[in-house]
């Protein structure tokens, strides 16, 4: 287990790495092809306006690892057919008709053309509701390895938390990483996904310090009234922790090197708020320590017992 000199060492680099400026922080992980935007599985064709957002928030509560849809006649034309039982979702769509002249003049003497629009509602189905499909392809060109290799300390301190009060894990984020308190739940992208292994498992520690906040464990998100909003104080608070808390893990599993830069550049845009509050760090770091050694807790109490 990491000592508390490693910890404050690992905090004090963050630091100066962020006074000293950092590469730009890039997303550890690749999005499967054609899996990014809503679009027509038939056409390619992007949705748009408010279906964008209904297609992406069905997709994530069904689990649904593709932003590929069609209709159930488009299934058909494909090859296929939706599958028995499965339903569907609503997305609106304008037409527009063909222009005509109302027979007025506008104040130059030109004929006024109007155009005539109508709202229609379709029903689409997400390509794995489906079966027998013979898709175009652009939806099968993927550049995402099939193979995962584990790194066995990092898989064995993850599983034992997750088993021991820790939260579920689904790797259907699609092109998103992200922890639900809701739910207590942790939505990740494919593990194939991820530029390697150490990437992979830097997330995951991330997403897990967020569970630790949940009001069972150690009660970071049930503290305050206050909205816990992108941008808000106590948003950059809890990143500052997760990341942190993050760096630590890693350092347990040795991979510090290649996810310390990543962790300082994750955390540059809020170098400001640490300099005008110089308690902020320590304090993170603090909590972070605590998210990192309950996280530890449920390894280190099966080794004990199995020893």
């Amino acid at each position: 287990m990491a000592t508390r000199k490693q910890y404050e060492a690992i905090t004090k680099n963050i630091i100066e790495a962020l006074e000293s400026g950092t590469v730009p922080w890039h997303k550890p992980w690749t999005a499967p092809a054609g899996n990014a935007f809503p679009h027509n599985a038939a056409t390619g064709r992007r949705y748009s306006g408010l279906n964008v957002f209904t297609l992406w928030i069905v997709a994530e509560r069904k689990g649904f690892e593709s932003q590929a849809w069609l209709s159930y006649k488009q299934a058909q034309e494909l090859g296929g057919n939706v599958k028995k039982g499965e339903k569907g979702q609503f997305v609106q769509f304008w037409q527009v008709g063909k222009p005509w002249e109302t027979g007025d003049v506008d104040s130059k003497g030109k004929p006024i053309i109007k155009k005539s629009f109508m709202f229609r509602m379709y029903t689409v189905f997400n390509v794995e509701q489906c079966e027998g499909l013979t898709l175009p392809k652009r939806e099968n060109i993927s550049n995402i390895p099939e193979d995962f290799d584990v790194i066995e300390e990092a898989e064995a301190i993850a599983s034992a938390y997750i088993a021991n009060g820790g939260p579920t894990v689904a790797h259907n984020g699609g092109d998103e990483a992200y922890y639900l308190p809701s739910s207590h739940s942790v939505h990740l992208p494919k593990q194939t996904q991820f530029d390697g292994k150490e990437e992979y498992y830097s997330t995951l520690f991330h997403e897990l310090a967020h569970s630790t906040g949940h009001q069972s464990l150690l009660g970071r998100f049930s503290e305050s009234s206050e909205s816990m909003h992108f941008g808000s104080e106590r948003y950059s608070k809890e990143e500052l922790v997760a990341e942190f808390t993050n760096a630590f893990l890693c350092a347990e599993v040795g991979i510090t090197d290649t996810t310390l830069n990543n962790s300082a550049a994750y955390i540059q845009s809020w170098l400001k708020a640490l300099k005008e509050d110089y308690t902020l760090a320590l304090t993170a770091a603090s909590r972070a320590q605590k998210a990192a050694n309950l996280i530890l807790a449920a390894k280190n109490k099966a080794e004990e017992v199995a020893a």
